[in-house]
């Protein structure tokens, strides 16, 4: 064991021994569950590394929009660049640790979940909010492809730090609201609903493909799918006035194959057109059945890692 794996491990019993001791209520469950992941990770891994990365990631997304967020997302980000630039970890088991851990806090925070639930009520309800939010989803998926298409591998590295940035600044704009552009932000959010929640389940998301998905090419098409495909299918099924799908009242034909068809046509240029119609297929499917289960941000990226896991297997 070297000095790096004595460092961390010190610094996770540490930290673990501390939150047990003073928050058991908020963190006893949470650990409990995260027990398998980490079993699995270490698996993959053989390191232990990761461990301290993992931790300070679900205590990070514990404490979203409260001041308590900042200590355990300083020591969180330390570890990553030291991680990165040393080359101790590989990017992939550092994004499956901060995303794994940020998803497993979402689904079992009380609050979190709430707002969630309501976050999906208020979905569809105003158009124009609706509309605005979409548009910028649709950018974000843009740029997301041209730093996949510009910078290959190293975008993965770019998309991670961006993701940090949004948690950074979403946590700093809830506790300030006085700030001008923490209005402007605001006028994107659905009523009733955390300032940013959908954007953190979309970089959460997001960043579960990253740490499963290698393929440059199957990345571009998973955030074309996930950032753009599902907005068209808000957009245009909000607008398009049609049959409910016979399975889910909430949700339409017209938004159905407004996610499907252009997500498909993208796909053929990208990556061979069956693979393209399959992932195209399970995950408009998965979107379509989201209310009923979780947010489509994680529906999404959990379906489209599943169908990555099973065609590698063929």
């Amino acid at each position: 064991m070297n000095i790096f794996e004595i460092s961390f491990i010190f610094l996770f019993s540490v930290t673990f021994i501390y939150a047990i001791i003073k928050q058991s209520e908020t963190f006893k469950v949470k650990f409990i569950i995260s027990i398998p992941i980490l079993i699995l990770i270490y698996y993959f891994t053989k390191s232990v590394i990761f461990l301290p990365i993992y931790l300070f990631s679900l205590i990070s997304a514990t404490y979203l929009y409260t001041v308590f967020f900042y200590i355990p997302f300083a020591f969180d980000t330390v570890l990553i660049l030291i991680t990165l630039f040393d080359h101790i970890l590989p990017l992939r088991i550092t994004v499956l640790s901060i995303s794994s851990a940020i998803l497993l806090s979402m689904f079992l925070d009380k609050n979190i979940k709430k707002y969630g639930i309501e976050n999906e009520k208020q979905k569809g309800k105003n158009i124009k909010i609706e509309t605005y939010r979409d548009y910028f989803q649709i950018f974000t998926g843009v740029i997301t492809i041209i730093l996949f298409l510009t910078f290959g591998k190293t975008g993965k590295l770019i998309v991670l730090f961006a993701v940090l940035i949004i948690y950074l600044f979403g946590n700093i704009l809830y506790l300030n609201r006085d700030y001008r552009i923490t209005n402007i932000v605001y006028r994107m959010e659905r009523e009733d609903t955390k300032l940013g929640l959908g954007s953190m389940y979309l970089a959460a998301g997001f960043l579960f493909v990253m740490a499963f998905v290698q393929s440059i090419n199957t990345l571009i098409l998973s955030a074309f799918i996930i950032m753009i495909g599902d907005s068209l299918a808000t957009i245009l099924g909000m607008k398009i006035k049609g049959k409910k799908l016979f399975y889910n009242k909430r949700k339409s034909w017209a938004g159905f194959f407004s996610m499907l068809i252009p997500s498909f046509i993208f796909g053929i240029f990208i990556i061979f057109y069956l693979y393209s119609l399959i992932y195209s297929m399970v995950s408009t499917f998965s979107e379509s059945i989201s209310n009923k289960i979780a947010d489509d941000n994680v529906t999404i990226p959990v379906s489209i890692v599943i169908i990555h896991f099973i065609i590698s297997m063929v």
